[in-house]
């Protein structure tokens, strides 16, 4: 791709929708818009935006697409196969590359979003000087990008790095059939589970909510408010954790892990904390630099724009995966 092309960019969660026109050099043309992701009318939804975004100050013409999205993808048909729903319901074959493309006759880019959260780090972020970057998103629930020498890590059917369905903890909870499954336990939904449990099995005092109403944004606040209680469930929380990013570390041998999500990013001082002092129990390789993203809520709309980057400053002159990769 030319340097002077510019490319709609969409990050699309299960929740909120991000979208904006980038630059290969990393910049982007216009303000990120943020609105409510209509799942089931998402391919709509994505085209009223584009439509939006053909208008906007500065805006000369769009000659491609690329989506980072939440999900199981398939990257050759442009097809969202299946997305997890807020209420956690799944929605299914949404044909969002097809729709682009029919109605713009432009090409279309769909990638998963944590794979393109690595891709991030790698041309924009702090991987620009790793060899192998894990980009952990840790927000409802676990997963990972690993970009590996300028090679992106997918796996026969695009479904590799799936760590959090890493088996790390007892069989009692499990995510996606998955007993023992890492976000089980430490995803934001894992850890209001997990704690839901403790709770309903525990007599002990604590400012936390009930079983039925405490959330992992609770569990937090009540260990910065001194809870005795949830500072217990924090550690065993931390060695689930532990246990989860020694075993990525064996998969993968990163030199770097970057950490974002709402979990990961919000509480990761906390969290690494508690965390750092027993991975080394669950790891053979060396312990990898683990840092919080530096490209914050717009990690995934970088991650769309990275594989038609400019070699030249802003990516180090570093490989570009492919679009093919």
């Amino acid at each position: 791709m030319a340097a002077s092309q510019t490319i709609a960019l969409f990050d699309v969660g299960s929740t909120n929708l991000r979208a904006t026109v980038g630059a290969p050099d990393g910049t982007f043309v216009t303000d990120v818009h943020r609105e409510r992701t209509d799942l089931e009318g998402l391919p709509t939804q994505c085209c009223r935006l584009l439509e939006d975004l053909r208008t906007k100050p500065g805006v000369d013409g769009i000659d491609a697409v690329s989506i980072a999205c939440a999900g199981l993808i398939d990257e050759t048909t442009g097809v969202l196969a299946e997305i997890d729903t807020p209420d956690d319901d799944v929605v299914t074959d949404l044909r969002l590359g097809p729709t682009i493309e029919n109605r713009f006759d432009l090409p279309v880019r769909l990638e998963n979003d944590c794979t393109a959260a690595a891709l991030a780090e790698w041309v924009y972020g702090a991987g620009r000087t790793a060899d192998c970057v894990v980009h952990l998103t840790m927000g409802t629930g676990i997963g990972a990008g690993v970009v590996d020498r300028g090679h992106v890590v997918r796996g026969t059917a695009g479904h590799a790095a799936e760590v959090g369905l890493f088996p790390i903890g007892p069989p009692d909870r499990e995510s996606s059939g998955i007993p023992g499954a890492w976000e089980a336990y430490c995803s934001g939904r894992g850890i209001a589970g997990f704690v839901a449990d403790l709770l309903e099995t525990e007599s002990r005092e604590t400012v936390l909510a009930g079983p039925e109403a405490v959330t992992a944004r609770d569990v937090f606040d009540a260990v910065d408010r001194g809870d005795p209680v949830a500072d217990d469930y924090l550690d065993r929380i931390a060695r689930y954790n532990a246990a989860g990013l020694g075993t990525l570390v064996n998969a993968y041998n990163p030199d770097l892990v970057t950490v974002g999500g709402g979990v990961g990013a919000t509480n990761f001082e906390t969290i690494l904390e508690r965390t750092r002092p027993h991975i080394e129990e669950y790891a053979l390789p060396a312990i990898p630099d683990i840092q919080p993203t530096r490209l914050g809520d717009e990690i995934g709309l970088y991650g769309a724009l990275a594989p038609y980057a400019s070699q030249g400053e802003t990516a180090a002159s570093r490989p570009i995966p492919t679009i093919t990769d």
